[in-house]
């Protein structure tokens, strides 16, 4: 599940320069890219760190009350700008000027006039390397103040071990019946991800085909997503109905989680040999489409709100009988809200024409022809991806 209320967090340039000029050049050319501020001299520098945590300084050399030269002195002995890049700008371009910037703990050394073009070339090249130091700072404070290299590199292997884990969780066979076929597939976008699947046998040719999305990616909507299956599977045992199920896992998010962590989630019962959903609920996701034989469109909308949010909500479930031909596509908005480019999304209309196109061929076969024309759509997938389909045959 995707947020879209957050934005890009743009990266934080502080510009220190007395020349108004050079300040305001610098400003004109990366205020449309980056958080810009500016200050006069090393003082008024020294004062807005407290409040803008830069991410890059660019600093004149020659300025009044403090120089750059003590500024960067004085920034080096903070600790959160340790590592902070600084390009040094100066009018002098004597060697014994170069090597004191360095010295001092300038990362660079630019002479005025100085090209855009080029010094805007090194500020990215700076930020880019720096954002990749930070986070490796930021997950060494994590892990704590004795952790070195070897603890992350570690770390990297437990995430890919738990992704493999994560992935074995969700069932690669299908339930065999001459009446329906099926076909799932789980991609998430990082190591691991929110998205779950599940096949639950019960009784005699009946199955529980659950779908759901975990507010948010990564490690924290994995374990939950790892909670809730597991929440499911035990209650199911219990003979719960779904609507008691659901239910349990909207109080056991709001008692034990928190945080503002929810989840969107279908979960059906389906009876095999009667061809129908003798119970679904629909707990605030994305209404499932179903293509008729005919190519027209129905879907199985919301039965309840999502579950996480509220304490006291009202869920109720609901049937469905499956004419044969009818084939649905249970999914996950990672699939809809694709994007290509800014604001250009996969969306409902392209994914309902393509399900329309693939109608005729076995739901693995449409799985993977859905995967291969998303892939095709974009390679930025910043959302988990899930798909469930199942297709009733003509018998």
């Amino acid at each position: 599940m995707n947020s879209k209320s957050a934005s890009v967090k743009k990266q934080k340039i502080l510009i220190v320069d007395d020349e108004e000029v050079f300040r305001k050049l610098l400003l004109s050319k990366l205020k449309d890219g980056y958080e810009v501020e500016i200050a006069f001299d090393g003082i008024e520098a020294l004062e807005k760190v407290k409040y803008f945590k830069a991410d890059l300084f660019l600093v004149d050399r020659m300025m009044p009350n403090m120089d750059g030269v003590e500024l960067i002195k004085n920034l080096r002995q903070i600790p959160e700008f340790t590592g902070t890049p600084i390009i040094m700008l100066t009018a002098r371009d004597q060697v014994k000027d170069k090597v004191q910037g360095f010295e001092i703990g300038a990362d660079d050394y630019v002479t005025k006039p100085f090209n855009l073009l080029e010094l805007t070339s090194r500020i990215e090249s700076f930020l880019k390397k720096s954002k990749k130091s930070k986070y490796v700072s930021t997950l060494l404070s994590t892990l704590g103040n004795d952790a070195s290299e070897a603890d992350i590199d570690l770390l990297g292997h437990d995430l890919k071990a738990a992704s493999t884990i994560q992935l074995n969780l969700m069932p690669s066979l299908f339930p065999a019946n001459d009446k329906f076929d099926f076909g799932a597939r789980m991609i998430p976008a990082k190591i691991v991800g929110g998205d779950f699947y599940d096949f639950i046998p019960i009784d005699n040719d009946k199955v529980v085909i659950c779908l759901g999305d975990v507010s948010g990616k990564g490690i924290t909507a994995a374990l939950l997503m790892i909670m809730i299956r597991t929440i499911i599977r035990v209650l199911l045992a219990e003979k719960l109905s779904l609507v008691d199920i659901c239910q349990r896992i909207n109080a056991m998010l709001i008692r034990d989680v928190g945080m503002g962590k929810f989840v969107t989630m279908f979960i059906g019962i389906l009876n095999m040999e009667t061809g129908c959903f003798e119970s679904y609920v629909n707990a605030g996701h994305l209404p499932p489409y179903i293509i008729k034989k005919d190519m027209s469109v129905t879907s199985l909308d919301t039965t309840a709100p999502f579950l996480g949010a509220f304490p006291d909500i009202e869920i109720t479930g609901d049937s469905y009988r499956f004419d044969k031909g009818d084939f649905l596509a249970i999914y996950t908005d990672g699939v809809t809200e694709l994007e290509q480019e800014s604001n250009v999304f996969f969306g409902d209309d392209k994914f309902i024409e393509l399900l329309k196109s693939l109608y005729k061929l076995s739901p693995e076969e449409i799985i993977e022809k859905t995967v291969e024309e998303l892939n095709s759509f974009s390679a930025n997938k910043s959302d988990d991806v899930t798909l469930v389909f199942v297709k009733r045959n003509n018998k």
